[in-house]
């Protein structure tokens, strides 16, 4: 998909940007049309400005002399537009005025200070006239003497109305309407605008062509604008037409240019995106989910006629998968079979070595009654309890699910509880104390933990404690990395610390330290007179028992 889909894409680009540029063909073409529909008109008021200007140089020195009413009465059938004809002295006080008192000063005073500073003609901005009671544009001439000394002013007002309604006696088409503006954005003549942005004014300015601009409107919707300059920053014309609808030249074709190839590419992906679900994807799922059957381990699972409409490539892989859970199935079965007739044996000679162990036990326990000799009854007891652990070890292990592995827990919990026993532990008033989590051991540190244990308790219990009793305490629990195995006791103490055996020379130190180093642990063990022992045993999480023969 994402491959068809970049192949495509260049054209849709390529189209896009032809539209683009048919667009600004199409704005630049609407704009042309109102352009060429107003010229006339245009021309019409540019006549008009020409005419004034021509007459005002005419007869500029009749109105120099004061004849102001004679000269606009001789004017007024050529010039229908011609509302006033004033003069003005050099400080912008009427002189004389063909209709009015020729009293105050000019209404214009920034036009009579441009004509004042050196121009020959200024056309004013939209006024409204107090003596007309109508809007109107002042011509504003020059008067000096031959030296170029300024004199004064002579203006000439134009009706607005009646420029616009020059405007209107040529052939405009119907749906095309030509009104004024002057530099503040005053639309003159126009029922559709009511006035020119400010934006507008200034973009046209300066521009002979015309500049277009699509506005939407309330009343008339969306109209097509043209701001022509007449005269630059003075008088425009605002030349308005409806803009083109949805169904026009302008929209068929970038419709055309765009809308087909984009429809193109659009059935294209979509036909891509059918056949590609049709012919693969949706098969590919399929498989997926199989594959997700088996790996959760259903291998008895069947595809059946499920991809009988498939593709030949993917029902023959489909197949292939079913062929390859087939055998898995059957190799697991076989697998499950050996595991199991295995970990029988393993669990029967386990139990057997527990009896055996337990006969040995049996037989120990005969001879401590034939000895009479204190010494040789403890070494014989000694070895009994060393027996009766292996015992509980081989125990737990054939009645445990998992061979490989031991819950300390439990089995620390059992093997405290035969020791309290074994040991005689109520008559000596001696009480054993255990916190152990529920972690998880490889069943070949089980034997060595268990023996640590059972010389360090049976250590504590033979000499920590005077005849009133005591307390030990087992701890077994993970920090970071490490096992850690306290036992402690409240008894009086060796008042000999730091040592790795204590000071003791006897053979359960000895095999404590043999089974700790069998665990690649570190053992630590603390005394302070009057405060009790601590063994302590480190014990690395991931550790590799290897078999030694430390002892």
């Amino acid at each position: 998909m994402f491959t068809i889909a970049a192949a495509l894409t260049p054209i849709l680009l390529f189209a896009g940007f032809r539209t683009y540029l048919n667009a600004q063909d199409a704005l630049a073409e609407r704009r042309n049309n109102l352009i060429e529909i107003a010229d006339r008109a245009i021309d019409e008021i540019e006549q008009v400005l020409s005419t004034v200007d021509v007459l005002q140089e005419i007869y500029l020195p009749n109105i120099s002399e004061g004849d102001c009413a004679p000269v606009y009465e001789t004017l007024a059938p050529r010039i229908p537009q011609l509302s006033n004809v004033t003069l003005f002295d050099e400080t912008g006080k009427f002189s004389c005025a063909a209709v009015g008192e020729p009293e105050g000063s000019t209404s214009q005073p920034s036009a009579f200070a441009e004509v004042k500073a050196g121009k020959t003609t200024v056309l004013t901005d939209a006024f409204f006239g107090s003596l007309s009671q109508a809007w109107l544009f002042s011509v504003f001439r020059r008067l000096e003497t031959n030296d170029g000394e300024f004199l004064g002013a002579v203006a000439f007002s134009l009706k607005t109305e009646q420029l616009v309604r020059t405007v209107r006696l040529t052939n405009l088409p119907e749906d095309v309407e030509l009104a004024i503006s002057d530099s503040g954005g005053q639309v003159f003549g126009s029922a559709r605008v009511v006035a020119v942005q400010q934006e507008w004014i200034d973009e046209a300015t300066g521009d002979e062509d015309g500049v277009l601009f699509v506005t939407d409107t309330d009343r008339f919707g969306s109209l097509d604008i043209v701001v022509r300059s007449i005269v630059d920053g003075r008088m425009y014309a605002v030349i308005s037409r409806p803009s083109p609808g949805v169904i026009s030249e302008f929209t068929l074709e970038p419709l055309e240019s765009v809308g087909i190839p984009l429809l193109s590419f659009t059935l294209a992906l979509i036909a891509a995106w059918l056949a590609v679900d049709g012919l693969v994807l949706k098969w590919l799922a399929r498989l997926r989910r199989l594959a997700l059957i088996y790996g959760e381990g259903h291998y008895n699972f069947r595809i059946g006629n499920e991809f009988e409409n498939a593709p030949d490539e993917i029902a023959d892989f489909a197949h292939s998968f079913d062929r390859m859970a087939n055998r898995i199935s059957e190799r697991d079965a076989t697998l499950r079979s050996a595991i199991a007739t295995r970990d029988a044996a393993v669990k029967e000679i386990h139990h057997r070595v527990k009896n055996n162990l337990q006969i040995v036990a049996s037989f120990l326990n005969l001879q401590r009654r034939q000895v009479t000799d204190p010494g040789a009854r403890s070494v014989i007891s000694a070895a009994r309890h060393r027996i009766d652990a292996l015992s509980i070890v081989h125990q737990t292990l054939y009645q445990h699910e998992r061979l490989e592995t031991v819950h300390m827990q439990p089995f620390l919990e059992a093997l405290l509880s035969h020791l309290a026993g074994a040991l005689g532990m109520d008559e000596q008033g001696v009480t054993i104390e255990s916190e152990i989590e529920e972690i998880d051991r490889p069943a070949d540190d089980a034997i060595p933990i268990a023996l640590f244990i059972l010389e360090a308790v049976t250590n504590a219990t033979k000499y920590a404690f005077p005849d009133d009793g005591g307390t030990i305490t087992v701890r077994l629990y993970r920090e970071a990395e490490e096992i850690i195995l306290d036992i402690l006791d409240d008894g009086a103490g060796a008042g000999d610390s730091g040592s790795e055996s204590g000071g003791s020379t006897g053979l359960g130190s000895k095999l404590m330290s043999a089974f700790a180093k069998q665990l690649r642990g570190r053992m630590n063990i603390s005394s302070e007179k009057g405060s009790g022992y601590h063994v302590e045993l480190r014990v690395p999480v991931e550790h590799a028992m290897k078999h030694t023969t430390d002892f």
